[in-house]
């Protein structure tokens, strides 16, 4: 609700301005003032955002309570209205930005027309600062998530208030599988506000690139599995609005801003078991889950998955799914020691076939598996030979010459769309693989590398030609110029047109 103050040295004048306020239906805050000394003690106590005030009053006229309302309150608004039709007046009200200078008796139409007027002024300077505010807040936090240390971003930014970020409680990492924000969603406001709707929980949203979004929750009043149900419903809101699948990621509790860095790291890491559960949207995976999804796993799927990890040689994801099928049978999981050798037997077969050249070892494990009494017998033997595999490929597979592919497919096609199932298909790896190898080598994930790839091309062809920003926008892989205006806002803490001034 807005503020407004009414100064006049006539009752009758004031209550006539009250009426007209609530004919008009103006739900304003009112405070009333009888000369311009009282009306300028009571704005030094609280401000208003707007000021209705006669021109001549008793002790300080209405000029001189304006020229001071704008020195302790430098956005208010101010309307004059008098009985005097002065050109000089009118000339000292320009000369402090009034809003209007209404003659009395006061017409009503054009009373309902100033004030509308006025509050539509108040709330495109609302909108903008809150806009300037979120692009701040943006940018602060996408340093903080690339490893910027926090006292570091301090002392950078000594005239920013960083109180915010000490409200952070807990963060939920969404990753889409294209690129959503810009594209499916106009911008990350839209998905925000239809979270609002749905749910009170007090929250800051980022985009980090068109593929990752942040939800940076406030008040640590909330349980683990409030966090989750949060996730779960969010995840069914994309689904529904957008026909759009997402994964979350619920981070540890955030106990300081120096740990947002951190905590987003250990988010991203829950996010590499998505490739192993299906179905699932929500991570970490917690055990209960776990398990159900463990047993709703036929074996021949685990063995299918196994045996494309060998040839596509995921280290990473072979180890992970032959963990869980050992699992499986560790706990007797088929009801039949007989069929658990069966199925042992097949993952030994599978395995060497990473390993060529050692036919006759393999036949000799198979016998000697079908020969052991004991579960733990089998499950040692099948460790050494996968640890044999596991060697071969570290020796074999350096991850140099496709990252170099990778990063050079990136740099031809960034005014495409890209995503990780598109680039793996190139290099003829899983899309889990080649994130994990593209993290450890890079130390950035792919969508934050496309993200820099296109932003550095943006800001060549900004200072380097005299392209409209809607045709650099679209020659950077961005169909959505707002967003492409965000994005590079976030990066580099200026529009594009700022930037190509500087």
């Amino acid at each position: 609700m807005y503020r407004l103050m009414i100064a006049d040295d006539e009752d009758d004048e004031r209550m006539g301005i009250k009426f007209l306020m609530k004919k008009c239906g103006f739900g304003f805050d009112i405070t009333e003032a009888a000369d311009g000394r009282e009306a300028l003690e009571k704005l030094k106590e609280s401000a208003v955002d707007i000021l209705f005030t006669d021109v001549k009053m008793p002790f300080m006229n209405g000029l001189e309570l304006s020229a001071k309302a704008r020195e302790l309150i430098p956005e208010i608004q101010i309307i004059f209205f008098s009985g005097y039709d002065d050109f000089d007046y009118v000339k000292q009200a320009l000369s402090l930005q009034a809003v209007d200078y209404i003659l009395k008796p006061v017409n009503p139409e054009e009373f309902e027309k100033t004030i509308r007027l006025v509050v539509e002024r108040m709330e495109q300077k609302n909108a903008l600062l809150q806009q300037n505010q979120q692009a701040q807040k943006s940018y602060i936090l996408s340093r903080l998530l690339n490893k910027m240390p926090y006292d570091k971003l301090k002392g950078k930014y000594l005239d920013k208030d960083l109180a915010f970020l000490e409200k952070y409680t807990r963060m939920i990492l969404m990753e889409f599988e294209d690129e959503f924000f810009g594209n499916r969603a106009e911008d990350i406001y839209e998905l925000q506000d239809k979270i609002r709707e749905q749910h009170k929980l007090p929250f800051d949203m980022i985009d980090l690139n068109p593929s990752q979004g942040i939800l940076l929750l406030k008040g640590g009043e909330y349980t683990e599995k409030e966090y989750r149900q949060l996730a779960q419903c969010i995840h069914l809101l994309v689904e529904k609005e957008y026909q759009e699948q997402c994964y979350f990621s619920v981070s540890p509790p955030l106990l300081k801003p120096q740990d947002i860095g951190v905590v987003y790291a250990q988010a991203e890491g829950y996010l590499e078991d998505r490739f192993f559960y299906k179905g699932i949207y929500v991570y970490p995976v917690d055990e209960n889950k776990r398990e159900v999804e463990a047993n709703s796993e036929k074996e021949e799927q685990f063995l299918r998955e196994i045996e494309r990890d060998v040839k596509c040689k995921d280290g990473y994801s072979l180890r992970k799914n032959v963990e869980q099928l050992i699992e499986k049978c560790r706990n007797n999981s088929f009801q039949s020691y007989i069929y658990t050798r069966f199925i042992c037997a097949n993952l030994l077969k599978i395995l060497f076939l990473g390993l060529p050249g050692e036919d006759e070892q393999l036949i000799a494990n198979v016998e000697q598996l079908y020969t052991y009494s004991s579960f733990q017998d089998i499950e040692f033997l099948l460790e050494q030979v996968l640890k044999k595999l596991e060697e071969k490929m570290t020796v074999e597979e350096s991850p140099n010459h496709v990252i170099s592919i990778v990063e050079q497919y990136i740099r031809r096609h960034y005014m495409e769309g890209l995503s990780l199932d598109i680039l793996a298909d190139k290099v003829y790896l899983t899309p889990h693989y080649l994130s994990s190898i593209f993290s450890q080598e890079k130390g950035i994930g792919i969508n934050r590398y496309i993200k820099n790839v296109r932003m550095e091309k943006a800001r060549e062809l900004l200072l380097g030609t005299n392209m409209k920003i809607s045709d650099i926008c679209r020659m950077v892989g961005y169909s959505n110029l707002s967003y492409f205006c965000k994005a590079f806002r976030n990066e580099y803490g200026i529009t594009p047109e700022k930037y190509r001034e500087h």
